[in-house]
């Protein structure tokens, strides 16, 4: 079965990414409008920008509408292309109904976009051109995941067929290495598996190869007991993994989350390898070769509950980032940092404290190799629950090459939560393009109004 996608430009008026009717999707749709001329900032109502990353002069950004906790997690995002050197009138991109748009890669030389989908149990792939024309998509079947190795099964959430978890299906990620695609997924099993996909226009996405990463083990729910608003998304983030890659392929990691999860003992028995007995918080990082070889695993242990948000390949280093519960106070959050070098003997791990709750959400280098970090400062949080303070500020901050700060970025900040969530170099003379939102919801702002779910995104350049 075709999926029938929306794609449509956004029109001043609405600075927003609701798609216009009709508008099919396939290799043989119109094409999109030209470009109309705007200038950033751009404002766009109702959303928050997740996700940057660079199409030639232009850019793509995915956005996410604020939702309600839900027994399963389906994330309301849209794809937002940009042309014309990045300032004509954005292509918006909107999943079928029935699919939610869970993330999507570049891939540099032909400036095509893939994108993974999920459903209530499957995935789907799909191809679009520069301008959103949709070239492929595809059902993603792997019927090997069904007899993924599993540890301490069976769970209350298995379900041996699905490619999806049953709580989430924020569950997969991609990254582009030329134009081929990496695929990281949690399956119905509970396991993590990586594969590596070929491309053909005729063909279409083709499997070259699968790894399991981590077998299938216990993850346990969390529900909060008030409050319909998860702001940093942490109570499905044991679900999740992040996944990145060097340009060429040779080097690929898997993040993996331990909170909340039977992943110290399952890892160990599956692997044979000694991890220390009171692991409970922290991630797993597995390294693998371009070949799908697995190279080798880190472990970091956080001692304190924390959430995993993001892994990006730096230079020649991964970096994971995320938050991390440093004390049982309402201030008690913060940002970390860990890295690791190719061949180096394990990981360098560092926090971050700002101001009150602290979270990381991106991380790049500085020409002068610096990093430059972006998330979220000055919140409080319930110290015996999950419940964040409506008022948060976006955080900007330059880090030495180590992770030491060096300089909180002023930003001015909006009404209500602030996030700043995504990174990109932009042009030339230190120039940089960031995205988040303002105006956005704390875990109780809408707990009785629906009204006041919502938020401002934005894409703003920045100079410093």
């Amino acid at each position: 079965m075709r999926i029938r996608t929306r794609i449509a430009a956004l029109g001043l008026a609405l600075l927003g990414l609701a798609a216009c009717g009709g508008g099919g999707g396939g290799a043989g749709g119109a094409e999109p409008p030209p470009p109309e001329a705007v200038t950033l900032p751009l404002a766009l109502n109702g959303v928050s920008v997740l996700k940057l990353a660079a199409a030639g002069e232009g850019w793509v950004a995915l956005a996410e509408r604020p939702s309600y906790l839900a027994d399963q997690i389906v994330p309301e995002r849209q794809l937002l292309i940009a042309r014309a050197g990045g300032r004509g009138q954005p292509i918006a991109y909107q999943p079928p109904a029935g699919w939610a748009l869970i993330d999507f890669a570049v891939h540099p030389a032909s400036r095509e976009i893939s994108l993974v989908l999920a459903g209530e149990r499957q995935l789907r792939l799909a191809r679009l051109d520069g301008t959103g024309r949709l070239l492929h998509e595809q059902g993603f079947e792997d019927a090997a995941a069904a007899g993924d190795p599993i540890v301490g099964g069976p769970f209350a959430y298995q379900d041996n067929s699905a490619l999806v978890p049953r709580v989430t299906r924020d569950a997969s990620r991609v990254a582009a290495v030329g134009e081929e695609l990496l695929l990281a997924l949690r399956s119905g099993r509970q396991a993590v598996v990586l594969y590596r996909l070929t491309y053909g226009a005729a063909g279409g996405f083709a499997m070259r190869w699968r790894s399991l990463v981590e077998p299938g083990v216990e993850i346990a729910a969390r529900i909060p007991m008030g409050g319909r608003v998860d702001p940093f998304k942490g109570l499905d983030h044991s679900w999740r993994m992040e996944l990145a890659a060097d340009p060429t392929g040779t080097q690929i990691a898997v993040a993996v989350s331990l909170s909340r999860t039977e992943l110290a003992a399952g890892h160990a028995a599956h692997f044979g390898e000694t991890l220390p007995p009171d692991l409970v918080y922290g991630f797993i990082l597995s390294e693998f070769d371009g070949a799908g070889r697995r190279l080798r695993s880190l472990v970091q242990d956080t001692r304190g509950q924390s959430e995993l948000q993001g892994l990006r390949r730096v230079g020649a280093r991964w970096i994971a980032l995320g938050r991390v519960r440093s004390a049982a106070t309402q201030e008690g959050w913060d940002g970390f940092l860990a890295f690791s070098a190719s061949g180096a003997p394990g990981l360098q791990y560092r926090t971050l404290d700002v101001d009150r709750g602290d979270v990381l959400f991106d991380v790049a280098a500085l020409p002068s190799g610096e990093l430059l970090v972006a998330g979220a400062t000055g919140y409080l949080q319930n110290p015996g629950g999950v419940s964040i303070s409506e008022e948060a500020a976006p955080l900007l901050a330059r880090l030495s090459a180590e992770g030491q700060l060096q300089q909180r970025i002023a930003l001015t900040p909006g009404p209500r939560h602030n996030q700043l969530r995504a990174l990109l170099p932009w042009g030339t003379g230190g120039a940089w393009l960031i995205g988040g939102m303002e105006n956005g919801p704390g875990t109780h702002s809408a707990d009785s109004d629906a009204a006041l779910l919502k938020a401002d995104g934005y894409l703003r350049e920045q100079r410093f």
